[in-house]
């Protein structure tokens, strides 16, 4: 086994001989920039020659503590090749002062700790550069826009609806969805429903077609001069722009995805997964948090009422838009949330530390899972149809609580006659 450990100056290859660690061999860096995460690729293939001298078995065992260099010796037909675990290289690491001095023993001590402390400084300096400009902070700025360009788009349509509607009411029972409606009225440029054919909404299907003239016929709006429909194609129009803005940045974070996080986008897609690393902050703390809080991110509130209140804690966050969730019976909601949160725990980590894809793997993992969770309880227990019809069951006003009637209204009346006629004797 030999182990490849990287520092600011190099790649140092080493091993354990008689239980000791030893350093082989040094491929230094040329400059400050081949140790930045995006150089050191380029690094490896200039020293494949170098890297072949010292691993000259290809079956050997080769342990990293370097993502990038694990999958480029892969690549590079080195199929014994692992990332290090935690605390592997330790030993190796004391070594290597030790190992400098004697490579460079023409040179004093103290300008040799000057050297060592001036690169771990540039080295250090580097890495929290690269931390600063991580491509997960962006990919939650992104979905954060997708957020309030939505908000903006429910806006446009609520105006839109009303504006157009004053026109052709009916047309908003037809065209349900928000997009679909801004992206109609801007392709038909806003046309007078008299003018609606079936060339200028050709891009509907042949029953949705139908319906639109149809309805357009007998529409019970009031007519309108194409003076004043100008400015709503130009409103819609201003929608389909917005709605553009938005297509590129989700096209965006599903490429940053496939980079940053592919083990997540393989469990969840790429909106959620980017939306659960927003909501972590980033991918390091979403990495770090345990799978019970990846379980409940987005639902906040719910947790807080509960430990609050004592209420029923919630049982997923932004996780119910998992098609594995939100399409399976209400009672296994939870078991599935919870095992689709063990292994997006698992994903975040190797997504973060590794860089390996087990994507496959644990998505299987998962399926079999949902399988066994939905096999074995098909139908909810006793205890959830009990809290069920507990739910359900109409509070009982008490005398006592504020401004509740302590009698029904007939005895009142009763009363309330009964003092009148008293008073007439």
């Amino acid at each position: 086994m030999k182990y490849i450990l990287l520092t600011s100056f190099g790649f140092f290859i080493g091993g354990i001989e008689d239980s000791n660690p030893i350093i082989y061999d040094f491929i230094p860096f040329k400059d400050k920039s081949s140790f930045l995460e995006a150089e050191i690729s380029k690094f490896i293939n200039a020293n494949k020659s170098k890297l072949f001298e010292s691993l000259k078995d290809k079956e050997e065992e080769v342990v990293s503590d370097n993502s990038k260099l694990v999958n480029n010796l892969r690549t590079l037909g080195f199929n014994s090749v692992r990332f290090a675990v935690s605390g592997e290289l330790k030993s190796l690491r004391g070594k290597v002062n030790e190992f400098l001095k004697t490579k460079f023993e023409k040179e004093s001590i103290s300008k040799i700790s000057t050297m060592i402390r001036d690169n771990a400084m540039d080295y250090t300096r580097s890495l929290l550069k690269e931390k600063v400009e991580a491509r997960d902070i962006y990919m939650a700025q992104a979905i954060n826009s997708i957020d309030d360009i939505n908000a903006i788009l429910n806006l446009i349509y609520a105006r839109l609806s009303e504006w157009y509607g004053i026109h052709f009411p009916e047309l908003q029972e037809l065209v349900r969805d928000n997009d679909q409606y801004i992206q109609l009225i801007s392709k038909t440029n806003a046309a007078i429903r008299s003018e609606l054919t079936e060339n200028s909404i050709s891009h509907l299907s042949d029953k949705r077609r139908e319906h639109i003239l149809n309805a357009a016929l007998q529409s019970l709006g009031s007519e309108i001069s194409p003076y004043d429909m100008k400015p709503i194609g130009d409103f819609a129009n201003f929608g389909v722009e917005i709605l553009k803005v938005k297509e590129s940045l989700e096209s965006y974070i599903d490429e940053s995805m496939k980079e940053v996080a592919p083990n997540i986008q393989k469990l969840v897609g790429s909106l959620l997964g980017a939306r659960l690393i927003a909501l972590a902050g980033s991918l390091e703390n979403l990495a770090k948090v345990s799978s019970g809080t990846i379980q409940v991110l987005g639902a906040e509130k719910a947790l807080f009422r509960h430990l609050r209140s004592g209420e029923d804690p919630p049982k997923h966050g932004v996780l119910f838009q998992s098609p594995y969730i939100h399409s399976a019976k209400k009672h296994i909601r939870g078991k599935i949330a919870r095992a689709l949160a063990g292994k997006l725990s698992i994903a975040a980590r190797v997504d973060y530390f590794s860089g390996e894809f087990i994507g496959d793997t644990l998505l299987n993992d998962l399926e079999e899972r949902i399988k066994d969770i939905t096999d074995t309880y098909p139908e909810p227990s006793a205890r959830q149809l009990e809290q069920k019809l507990k739910k359900r069951k109409p509070r009982v006003k008490q005398p006592w609580q504020k401004g509740k009637r302590s009698k029904p209204r007939s005895e009142r009346r009763k009363r309330r006659e009964e003092k009148q006629r008293g008073q007439n004797k």
